[in-house]
């Protein structure tokens, strides 16, 4: 089931630690370096922070129970960094950079030689500052070493039995700020707040609010806009009791992070 070239890249280390987000690429790494491993030789080390819905936290956790493997939270302050809240171009960077070293750490402290993380050969192509942080440290990313397309990841991730094999990706919640504009925790709440509260209205998981100085923009894909015409005041109305200035939807539909 587990593709020779990644069980020759996890096969390079003795133990392991992987950092879990809960999400499909990083599900997928952790439970096949339990197969090849074993889950003695394994641990899955969780941030838990304010750029991060609840839901992925408790999906994390599960997953690594029904993987048998031992399961660390790592409370991270990303508004800390100066260069985080500023939201540059370029923030991704410095949020693995802490990250990832705050992973690193605990590798250390636990004795294990290796931290992987779930980038796969898809994330690639894009633009992800992020990159050049796991580079910098030393981390290694077994799907995108081995080849592995972000299809073929959920297809493996269908083949483990893994709850996130259908799950639309959940990427943190700062992603939802141009750059430029400023991450605060009061923002970040009022993000989640709306998407929550959207998802339960629609009955739509996939959709972003983005936020720009106060103003809410919601983006559907594009089958679902006319539904969200259909039901404006509603939506509106929500938002607006949440807090957000003024509402807007994006007529170009979701677009993924």
């Amino acid at each position: 089931m587990i593709p020779e070239a990644l069980r020759q890249v996890l096969l390079s280390a003795r133990r392991a630690a992987v950092a879990f987000s809960g999400g499909v690429d990083s599900a997928v790494l952790l439970a096949c370096a339990v197969q090849v491993l074993g889950p003695e030789k394994v641990v899955a080390l969780h941030a838990v922070g304010e750029i991060f819905a609840p839901e992925e936290r408790k999906l994390a956790r599960e997953t690594a129970r029904s993987l048998g493997v031992r399961f660390e939270e790592i409370p991270v302050d990303f508004l800390s960094l100066s260069a985080f809240r500023e939201n540059p171009p370029d923030r991704c960077y410095y949020c693995k950079r802490h990250l990832l070293g705050l992973f690193l750490e605990r590798a250390r402290q636990l004795g294990v030689e290796a931290l992987w993380e779930g980038t796969q050969k898809s994330d690639l192509s894009s633009f992800r500052p992020g990159l050049k942080a796991l580079s910098e440290l030393g981390v290694r990313s077994p799907l995108a070493e081995a080849g592995l397309t972000k299809e073929e990841v959920r297809s493996l991730a269908r083949a483990l039995g893994l709850p996130q094999a259908e799950r639309p990706s959940s990427p943190c919640l700062a992603t939802r700020f141009p750059p430029g504009e400023p991450v605060t925790s009061e923002a970040l709440f009022l993000v989640y707040r709306a998407e929550k509260t959207l998802r339960d209205l629609l009955g739509e998981e996939i959709l972003r609010v983005r936020y720009l100085r106060g103003e809410a923009r919601l983006e559907v894909p594009p089958e679902v806009l006319p539904r969200v015409f259909s039901e404006r005041s509603q939506v509106v109305e929500v938002l607006r009791a949440l807090g957000f200035r003024r509402v807007s939807l994006d007529l170009e539909g979701y677009r993924s992070s």
